[in-house]
Formats: C-alpha cells, structure tokens, sequence
C-alpha cells in the first residue's frame, strides 16, 4: 500500500489512500463516484481531520470559456472538506459552504484540493477548503463549511446502501492511526 507523504508549507501529512483501503466508489455521487460518467472520479489521500486530491478539470466542467465553473470549483471544496469528516465514520451533510474566489481557475490545470477539520461541536464540524494549481502552489479558492451530523435514521439507511462502511471506516482509521505511529516513533 502506498502511503506518500504530502507537503504543504513546511509541514509534512502521513496519509493513506481511501481506494486502496477499500472505500467503495460505485455509485453515483458527482464528486467521488464511479457509476457517474459526468462526474469528477476523485479519489482522496486522507490523515486525521483532513483530505486531499487532485482533479484537472476539462472542457466539459467550464463555465467562461477556458475557466471552470465556479460550481465545480464549490462542488471540489464541498466534497473534500466532507471526506476529511466522513473518511473518520462520521456522517455529516453540509449546512454551510462559503467559498472565496481568489483567481480564474483554468481548463487543463492540474489542482490540489485540501479540507481540514478546524472546530468540532456537539453537532456540527467547522471545515476549511482550498483549491490550489499544483504547480506552484497558488491558492486559485478558498472556503469555510460547517457539516451538520446526519441524523441517526437516515445514516444507518445510508449505511445499509452503502455495505461494509463500517469495515471500511475501521480499516481507514487503523491507517491513519499506524501512520501517526510510524510518524512519532520518526521523532524520537
């Protein structure tokens, strides 16, 4: 199994790769699933409270010609900051997404999407977001959630659709834990 170290800033993040731990992505969302032939196909390198992938958008996600689609770039946001939850076991729905567009995000450039958790709360997770051009760093957008938990009924529907989530969850958490050991024992 893969698991790269990712650099942002000065600082390094251990993180494992969800389609290799077994995250299953048959299905239809726009952002992560397979099933969806329209959709963006992304897969997420995840740490505790954070995820990251990358995506080059193409013609068909533009909105001015050359320019992606200010939707696409929220969809990006949107998902990421959702699976630095999610990849955890925690259900949540997004309540609140304000997304700050700082450059043209352009066709055929490649992007690096970052989400990190910044505040839990009994019910509800503050995330912040960014899209960046992967080869220079440049912050192209920027952007604050908060994700509500999903409440009990409809997350253990989603549950029962999507099989073997708990599974999954243990075998991503284990990951990201062993990770952070191999980390610790790195400083000492």
């Amino acid at each position: 199994m893969d698991h790269g170290q990712r650099q942002e800033g000065g600082a390094r993040h251990l993180m494992a790769r969800l389609s290799e731990l077994g995250v299953d992505f048959q299905h239809w969302c726009f952002a992560c699933g397979r099933l969806n032939d329209n959709g963006l196909h992304l897969d997420f390198d995840v740490s505790r409270g954070r995820a990251e992938t990358t995506c080059v958008p193409e013609q068909r996600h533009q909105g001015y010609d050359g320019t992606v689609h200010g939707g696409i770039v929220a969809a990006l946001l949107d998902e990421t900051m959702g699976w630095a939850i999610f990849h955890e076991g925690v259900w949540g729905v997004t309540a609140r997404l304000n997304v700050t567009f700082r450059q043209p995000v352009l066709v055929g450039d490649e992007l690096r999407v970052v989400g990190e958790v910044v505040r839990e709360r009994s019910r509800s997770i503050e995330t912040h977001g960014a899209v960046s051009r992967a080869s220079d760093g440049t912050i192209l957008a920027e952007a604050e959630a908060v994700f509500l938990l999903m409440p009990d009924e409809r997350r253990r529907e989603l549950e029962q659709k999507y099989s073997r989530t708990d599974e999954t969850f243990a075998r991503v958490r284990a990951a990201v834990a062993a990770e952070e050991r191999v980390r610790e024992h790195g400083r000492t």
